[in-house]
């Protein structure tokens, strides 16, 4: 009798369910090419027209390194976590406090990416439902103003136009405060993102099954128009090559003029490689459910193979084009 009570009073163990392959995976990181689109602009005008090499020698250095964490994903199939998880194993024999920070130190650095993708989509979405028109000097909106206003330059008069035809919401703040050097507003782009910040985490709150059939179609919704960005431009001949001469860094960020192989120009190029390596990374989070993988001996290589190609001709194309 006491023997069944003591059986009745322990609880089940907790552990992590197998319900994905490495398809859910690879759905999973099917969203981190979007991430070029993070810093492109970044990029280019730091490194001019290297930076569609900037990305192709990013990504190659992030596909090589996929095949050293899925060998070590394979040493621990039964954990989740990803390359954070096994450099915390690494250290667990020297340091049980540094262990744990390393934890906390990866995803720290890889935090800011939420607010950001929150706010660019948030951008994205602002542009396409109330865009801020364009005018020029002979726009009919631009040359009533002028003659409403004699003696107005065109360049104020177009400012003048756009400002009165913007959309309220562009411009509207809730409120804004100046900290230092970082500035802060509660406006339109704010609480759209949050909204999607907390509609993403009310998806990953199921689990990884139900996240993974939910950014498939998130997914193919990111791919599908990157493809057409980066093939269409090849098919129709619309590429221009002069954009890719000379070869050679700018002679200062966000420049015109070309400088050369100099300390300052490859400290330009070194700096677009530390730029592009948290976008042309991120495949990695493949490998951070391998105890939920239903066989983690093939399904951890294939999710960060199959990923890592995936990542390595988005990145490539839609800089290139």
């Amino acid at each position: 009798m006491s023997t069944i009570s003591t059986a009745l009073e322990q609880p089940a163990e907790s552990k992590l369910l197998r319900h994905i392959d490495w398809r859910g995976a690879f759905w999973v990181a099917s969203g981190v090419p979007a991430l070029v689109l993070f810093s492109i602009g970044g990029i280019a005008g730091t490194t001019g027209t290297l930076a569609f090499l900037i990305w192709t020698v990013s990504m190659i250095m992030g596909f090589l390194q996929s095949f050293t964490y899925a060998e070590i994903a394979g040493l621990f199939p039964n954990k989740s976590g990803g390359a954070s998880i096994y450099g915390a194993t690494a250290w667990l024999r020297y340091s049980k406090f540094i262990a744990p920070l390393s934890v906390w130190c990866n995803w720290f650095a890889w935090s800011p990416v939420l607010s950001l993708g929150c706010s660019i989509a948030a951008a994205y979405i602002l542009n396409a439902l109330a865009p801020i028109p364009v005018f020029s000097e002979t726009s009919p909106e631009v040359v009533a103003y002028i003659a409403a206003h004699a003696g107005t330059a065109p360049a104020d008069a177009i400012a003048a136009v756009t400002a009165a035809a913007t959309p309220a919401i562009r411009t509207w703040t809730l409120w804004g405060h100046t900290l230092g050097p970082v500035s802060f507003t509660l406006n339109a782009t704010f609480f759209i993102g949050a909204v999607l910040m907390l509609v993403i985490f009310a998806i990953q709150h199921r689990g990884i099954l139900g996240t993974a059939n939910v950014q498939k179609y998130i997914g193919l919704l990111v791919i599908i128009p990157m493809l057409i960005v980066g093939v269409v431009p090849i098919i129709t001949g619309q590429i221009d090559y002069a954009n890719f001469s000379p070869l050679v860094p700018l002679a200062a960020a966000y420049a015109p003029d070309p400088g050369s192989w100099n300390i300052a120009g490859w400290t330009l190029v070194l700096g677009g490689m530390f730029i592009a390596a948290w976008s042309t990374y991120g495949f990695e989070t493949a490998v951070c459910y391998t105890s939920e993988f239903k066989n983690p001996g093939t399904d951890t290589f294939k999710a960060i193979f199959y990923s890592g190609l995936l990542c390595m001709l988005l990145f490539i194309l839609v800089p290139f084009t």
